[in-house]
């Protein structure tokens, strides 16, 4: 199969491809990324701006530059340049889908299968129709439950005693609507941090990606269950309000061990600087 990966330029894209890329050798793979997921002007609350530096800047403009310049190949895990030379994947940058010059992109990978995963655009139908078999989107939390960015900020502040991913078809340009295919879950750990628990669920995920795509390389249906259009909730971006309340009820958004943990199979490990 031809499968093109849809992602954003943050750590756990990065961290989920290194999941799936070695298990996908039999098969053609591009990957596309995007800058980021939502609108910036979106993003406003002071401590989702600290988050956002972890998940993207953190990683994309600082350790994935030091790997690759001082030890290219030296950690299990390795950032989106290096995974492109690892595996001989394309790797391309869409910052729109309204023009026929991104179009064209996509078109010619020949796709049989798009797999979307925290990618920062919508998918219209000029985009959906490209891919034999359909799209795929991994969504880290559980639907129709929690709908739209951060679902597992708003499992934790809800209280839930436990958080999931969903993979379902992307089959219009709603956000989180289409037809689910499969779900997994694991208990909340009050003593981690929400980074930490986003993090855990891309293993997760990445068994129902799997598990999905062998099914279409063998010929058997992928078929998933329509969502209940009257359930659950769309989440835009927490508001500083949203914000208090999570950490007053004893959450963190982040902590150094949630870095250091991965940064591990990066290659990086406490005490280790990088030489230049």
């Amino acid at each position: 199969m031809r499968i093109v990966f849809l992602v954003n330029r943050d750590i756990e894209s990065n961290y989920i491809l290194n999941l799936l890329l070695p298990e996908l050798h039999r098969h053609t793979v591009g990957i596309f990324l995007s800058e980021r997921v939502g609108a910036s002007s979106g993003v406003r609350a002071r401590m989702l701006g600290q988050l956002a530096f972890i998940e993207q800047d953190l990683f994309g403009e600082l350790v994935f530059p030091l790997i690759e310049l001082t030890s290219p190949g030296g950690g299990r895990y390795a950032g989106f340049s290096e995974l492109s030379r690892r595996f001989g994947i394309p790797l391309q940058v869409l910052s729109t889908l309204k023009d026929s010059a991104a179009l064209q992109q996509l078109h010619d990978m020949r796709a049989d299968l798009f797999v979307s995963i925290r990618f920062g655009l919508i998918l219209d139908v000029n985009v959906l129709g490209i891919p034999q078999c359909g799209c795929l989107n991994l969504h880290s939390g559980l639907l129709p439950q929690y709908r739209g960015v951060l679902a597992t900020f708003r499992a934790l502040l809800n209280g839930d005693d436990e958080i999931g991913c969903t993979l379902h078809w992307i089959d219009s340009p709603s956000i989180d609507r289409g037809a689910v295919i499969d779900k997994a879950r694991r208990p909340v750990v009050k003593d981690r941090s929400l980074f930490w628990h986003i993090l855990s669920l891309y293993p997760l995920g990445a068994d129902l990606i799997l598990s999905a795509i062998r099914r279409l390389e063998d010929g058997a249906p992928v078929v998933g269950e329509p969502q209940d259009a009257t359930a659950g909730a769309y989440y835009s971006f927490p508001s500083e309000d949203d914000l208090t309340r999570f950490t007053a009820q004893g959450w963190r958004l982040f902590d150094r061990g949630d870095i250091w943990e991965i940064l591990e199979p990066y290659g990086c490990r406490p005490g280790a600087a990088l030489k230049l």
